[in-house]
């Protein structure tokens, strides 16, 4: 791999505000979760040789290629989910504390800077696709403080441990933002039930409700985590109007 040297785009006009957005989940009062997103600035990085810019590859994005796992109808649907790729962060507590912000941050941060570390290169461009969720144990079972959750984005398979660990050396020689609780996981969630809930993320109970309902009714099993995708912008978006598909994994029951 080429040696590799940091530059820094220019900050983004969003900068590092602070936005008012409600839990993700079902139960509790609204949380002050940084715009993530809006103020990461990608720590982009390059080869140090050479000034022409090599071809770049077709733009994956998981959005066109895999339509049924990124998008949902309100009805009940099953769906087949592919195996992939993630970057993953692990915490524990309530979704939108400052332990889940800081897990967003760090998310973001290695995802973008290694996309455009990428596509300087001259290798894969990818887009980084929306914000998943999972939940690892049952939330109705314990409190809020004490939910285990797995905040990740796809990324495609050619982003291996070397790039990161490349990238991550760049970031730091540079004093950017920590990135050491993101880790690159593979994960297939397969045969699943879903639907598109559309409303404030504290109603997103109904949905899943709907959901056990149609498991039951299919003769289905629930073996798999809570799943939530988030697909707008709830800075720019009214909460009646936030789109998030909520997905469980089902195998046939007994």
């Amino acid at each position: 791999m080429p040696k590799l040297k940091l530059v820094h785009p220019r900050r983004p006009a969003t900068g590092g505000r602070t936005e008012s957005v409600k839990n993700l989940t079902t139960r509790g009062r609204t949380k002050r979760v940084k715009n993530l997103t809006g103020s990461v600035r990608p720590q982009m990085v390059k080869p140090l040789t050479g000034s022409a810019r090599p071809p770049v590859m077709a733009k994956i994005d998981y959005k066109k290629s895999l339509p049924e796992v990124y998008g949902a109808r309100r009805a009940p649907a099953e769906v087949r989910v592919p195996g992939g790729t993630f970057l993953a962060v692990d915490g524990v507590g309530e979704p939108g504390d400052a332990a889940f912000q800081e897990a967003m941050h760090q998310l973001f941060t290695l995802a973008y800077t290694t996309r455009f570390t990428m596509k300087k290169a001259g290798g894969v461009d990818f887009t980084v696709p929306a914000l998943e969720c999972v939940y690892l144990d049952n939330p109705c079972e314990k409190g809020r403080r004490e939910w285990h959750w797995r905040v990740m984005v796809r990324v495609p398979p050619c982003v291996k441990a070397p790039t990161l660990r490349e990238v991550r050396k760049a970031i730091a020689a540079k004093k950017g933002p920590a990135t050491d609780a993101v880790k690159r996981i593979t994960w297939a969630e397969g045969k699943a039930l879903q639907l598109l809930h559309v409303g404030p993320y504290d109603q997103v109970g109904t949905a899943y409700q709907r959901l056990a309902d149609e498991t039951a009714a299919r003769g289905l099993q629930v073996v798999g985590p809570a799943h939530e995708i988030y697909l707008n912008d709830p800075r720019r978006v009214a909460p009646e109007r936030l789109k998030t598909i909520v997905r469980m994994a089902v195998k046939k029951g007994r």
